[in-house]
């Protein structure tokens, strides 16, 4: 059986991956184990969307795989980075879901025995870069788990993870994990404006985000802001009791270009947050969340009790879209939007 292999584009177009800004404390923990030839053999990649997991990975790949490093980098022009960035280096085994946010096999995760088991085509290390790991379900997880569980000496495994909790406690405690948090907000902002976003906007993305600055790039996009603002739309139209959650449910389940429904689901937790913020503290938000809060029922603490309920329920459908159980979308979005309606009656 021939190997499918997902060849990640980022790695081939960045001569010499680096860390971000915000990743400088883990670099030099990993690079410094790698060093003095401490190295595990499986590390697992975590934090929340937006944040550089991806790129780091690259960049640890790219310097395991290099002949020649310099600075703690990969140099970018021996022949191990030349055949990494043409994205034919025998070493490297790149797995992903066959299709976007789809489910990792167990049948891709069983041809990780070819490569495992056969010696290094350069003399080095080799590298199995695996994301998004919670994709996935069971049956790949003990898979993996075998190869985990009895490693090669030159096998080093990168799993890459949105949702750590998503994962078997068997895989979790066989890796070293290389968690991500959100960086300080000026750390990000002077990023944010090195990339072009700045001001207002570079702000209110990072917000929406909830802090991950490669997703607030995203964000800023006119595609993203355009999805953001229809769907807001929907939202206080249904405040309003002028649609049908049913209706709106098939409209959002897929809301296409700019941004899938996780990244809808964190837009309405921002909401959320906002409006519970103003309510409590006596502040204001944006304008139409402000509208949300007006249409809200009743006043002081006890009217804020349905949002927080309804918070916890977005935060559940987050976890369940994250996992490998595969949820029915339509009816997973038709439930909240009947909720959210529920609450302004």
């Amino acid at each position: 059986m021939s190997q499918e292999v997902s060849r990640d584009p980022v790695g081939r177009q960045a001569p010499v991956p680096s860390p971000l800004p915000w990743q400088g404390a883990q670099w030099q923990r990993l690079g410094a184990q790698w060093n003095t030839g401490r190295c595990p053999h499986a590390l697992l990649i975590s934090g929340q969307p937006g944040l550089g997991k991806r790129q780091f990975a690259d960049a640890f790949a790219a310097l395991l795989l290099c002949d020649q490093p310099r600075h703690g980098l990969a140099c970018g022009e021996c022949r191990g980075c030349q055949l990494r960035i043409a994205g034919s280096h025998p070493d490297i085994l790149y797995i992903a879901p066959e299709k976007p946010q789809g489910p990792l096999k167990v049948e891709q995760i069983r041809q990780l025995g070819e490569f495992v088991g056969r010696t290094s085509g350069r003399e080095g290390a080799r590298v199995v870069q695996l994301a998004p790991a919670e994709a996935m379900n069971v049956n790949a997880a003990n898979a993996l788990l075998k190869n985990l569980e009895e490693p090669s000496g030159s096998v080093i495994f990168l799993l890459i993870t949105d949702s750590p909790s998503g994962l078997l406690p068997t895989i979790r405690s066989r890796c070293q994990s290389i968690a991500f948090p959100v960086p300080p907000q000026q750390v990000a902002l002077r990023w944010l404006s090195d990339v072009g976003v700045t001001g207002e906007a570079a702000e209110r993305a990072l917000t929406l985000s909830g802090g991950a600055p490669i997703q607030a790039v995203a964000l800023s996009e006119p595609e993203a802001q355009e999805v953001r603002e229809k769907f807001l739309a929907d939202l206080t139209v249904l405040s309003r009791a002028g649609a049908s959650p049913v209706e709106l449910a098939g409209r959002w389940e897929n809301p296409g270009e700019g941004a899938d429904l996780t990244l809808l689901l964190q837009f309405w937790q921002n909401w959320i947050t906002q409006m519970l913020k103003a309510r409590s503290t006596d502040t204001t938000a944006d304008s139409q969340v402000m509208g949300l809060l007006q249409r809200l029922p009743g006043s002081g603490p006890e009217s804020l009790r349905p949002l927080f309920g309804f918070y916890d329920q977005l935060l559940k459908a987050k976890q369940l879209l994250s996992g490998n159980s595969n949820p029915n979308k339509r009816l997973l979005v038709e439930e909240l939007l009947i909720r959210w309606a529920r609450i302004f009656r």
